[in-house]
């Protein structure tokens, strides 16, 4: 259990030197490695396993496997809203398949139709602003915007041409309404077995997923989530430029570090999210290297995909860090289910997940507020973030 108070103790204006010193404090790193096994989850942590499992079971059968990777993309809406309401569940999970297909889309055209990797970069960062401003409008609880961002650039790197953007496409709105099917399969049962009876108390009350995105009458909250938004594209840019001008293999890596470590609620935890990843992330390559270096086959790869992400999204409520252990293997072992990984790519997961985290906390330092060092909220943004 947490035995450290969660929210340190900052200076009353805000201060980058501060700041960056509190990056590199014991208390973050200590924070980072804080245990907490009050919220754990199996049952809701299977239906997501399950949902990954059937699509890829599905495209291993029907010979898909070059697009099972998107169908699994999208079951994972099922990871969000897991503490909603049910009816409130469906609506907000709803918005998350189409944003997550458009994801895809976007990204496979660019791959199919751009030739500039400075336009992808341009384009999946603000794509990453906007997936960060969709998830905090609407309050939702999950693995965050990053996963628009992963599909989204492994999309880019998959199609060719506009056959490979339909194929995706598909695939993804496929996987997401399975998804949407797992997350939402006790209320359905439960309303079976009622005849139908949907009433849930306080349900009129309840805004509408239109006003919460537009800000409604809280300009000054939306005013905020811009702002953040706006940080995050910039940092994911930042990020991936730097990891490209170092000449690593994939530099989006970098810009979902970037976003991972900034999808905190306050600057505190955007320092926590940023060193638990890291430290997740050299553990989990080092699984992955060993992974990679076996010979799984296509079904090998399958059981260790399903493995891995039901052990993330039981680990999402506990630790980020031991969370991030589980989603560096199986992310890319999914990215391998297309094109054949080498064990050297868990290396280039963990240094561009660095260069993102630095410039995630840096970005984050330089335009820090007095609201980012006090804002504790009383949301937690747990997440198995994420690829």
């Amino acid at each position: 259990m947490r035995t450290d108070s969660p929210h340190p103790v900052l200076p009353a204006r805000p201060s980058r030197r501060a700041a960056l010193r509190h990056a590199v404090s014991a208390h973050a790193w200590r924070d980072a490695l804080s245990v907490d096994t009050s919220r754990i989850s199996y049952a809701a942590s299977l239906r997501v396993g399950m949902a990954v499992g059937v699509v890829l079971v599905i495209g291993g059968v029907t010979g898909c496997r070059d697009i099972a990777g998107f169908a699994a993309l999208g079951t994972l809406v099922s990871a969000f809203c897991r503490s909603d309401p049910y009816p409130q569940r469906a609506g907000r999970l709803g918005v998350l398949a189409v944003a997550i297909t458009t994801a895809v889309g976007i990204g496979a055209v660019l791959g199919a139709y751009s030739g500039s990797f400075m336009v992808e970069i341009g384009v999946i960062s603000a794509l990453a602003g906007a997936a960060a401003y969709l998830v905090s409008a609407l309050h939702i609880v999950g693995p965050g915007g990053i996963i628009f961002v992963f599909a989204a650039t492994g999309a880019a790197g998959f199609a060719g041409d506009l056959s490979d953007v339909g194929w995706a496409v598909a695939a993804t709105a496929l996987g997401s309404a399975i998804g949407l099917l797992a997350a939402l399969a006790p209320h359905l049962i439960a309303m079976s077995t009622r005849r139908g009876h949907t009433e849930v108390p306080g349900s009129a009350t309840r805004e509408s997923l239109w006003t919460q995105l537009s800000g409604g009458h809280f300009s000054h909250t939306r005013h905020h989530l811009l702002i953040s938004a706006a940080r995050i594209a910039v940092a994911a840019a930042a990020a991936a430029g730097l990891a490209a001008a170092a000449g690593l293999a994939h530099p989006m890596w970098a810009a979902m570090g970037a976003m991972a470590a900034m999808q905190g609620v306050s600057y505190h935890h955007t320092v926590s999210r940023g060193v638990a990843r890291l430290l997740g992330n050299i553990g989990g390559a080092a699984i992955a290297a060993v992974l990679l270096a076996l010979p799984l086959g296509y079904w090998g790869a399958v059981t260790a995909i399903v493995a891995l992400q039901t052990c993330a999204e039981v680990f999402s409520t506990v630790n980020y860090a031991m969370c991030s252990l589980a989603v560096t293997p199986m992310a890319l072992l999914l990215t391998g289910l297309g094109a054949g990984l080498s064990p050297e790519m868990a290396v280039d997961r963990v240094l561009d997940t660095g260069i993102g985290i630095v410039v995630g906390i840096g970005v984050a330092a330089l335009a820090i507020t007095s609201r980012d060092l006090h804002t504790t909220g009383n949301r937690t943004e747990f997440s198995c973030t994420s690829h």
